[in-house]
């Protein structure tokens, strides 16, 4: 038993001394291994910007751009098609509208859209169903959105795309409506 002990020990013992410090020859073969390694400062990033200080409205070319919004929780009583519940989500007309009665200028385009109530947020940016309102205007429709309480007030941030520029407006203190 000694000896099995004394085998494991000296195998033991010859793993460790490959551990040790490098020998000159082997400094010699690699020297950058010895050089410094220069430290990069991580990049700073530009401070987040508060989109709900964005403007309530803008002005493209002379037109006086809003939104006007609704919100409601659809309650009436529906069967899904496995036979479940589905839960009240949150449905929102969201219309971009002119102030002034004037064409909206061509080329807007809707980027996405958030909607916040308290800590929450809804980000909706992909397949949004946006509608031509004659000439004054689009109109963005979504549907399956979070389950805000009816009474509670919303605020609403749209992204537009105009001329190759990023806006945001923004509408704030939307009432949650209900639908039965």
């Amino acid at each position: 038993m000694k000896l099995r002990q004394h085998g494991i020990l000296l195998a033991m013992l010859a793993a460790l001394a490959g551990c040790g410090e490098p020998d000159q020859a082997d400094k010699a073969k690699a020297p950058e291994a010895e050089q410094p390694v220069a430290v990069e400062e991580p990049v700073k990033l530009p401070a987040e910007v508060d989109i709900w200080q964005s403007p309530t409205e803008l002005d493209l070319e002379g037109t006086k751009v809003t939104l006007h919004s609704a919100l409601w929780l659809n309650t009436m009583p529906v069967i899904g098609e496995d036979g479940s519940v589905p839960a009240n989500k949150l449905f929102a007309s969201i219309k971009v509208v002119t102030a002034d009665d004037k064409p909206l200028p061509k080329g807007v385009e809707i980027m996405q859209v958030m909607m916040a109530q308290d800590d929450e947020q809804w980000l909706s940016q992909n397949n949004l169903d946006v509608r031509v309102l004659e000439k004054q205007g689009l109109e963005i429709a979504i549907n399956g959105g979070p389950e805000w309480l009816p009474g509670g007030k919303a605020n609403i941030a749209v992204t537009l795309l105009y001329k190759g520029q990023e806006h945001v407006l923004v509408e704030t203190g939307v009432l949650l409506e209900q639908a039965h």
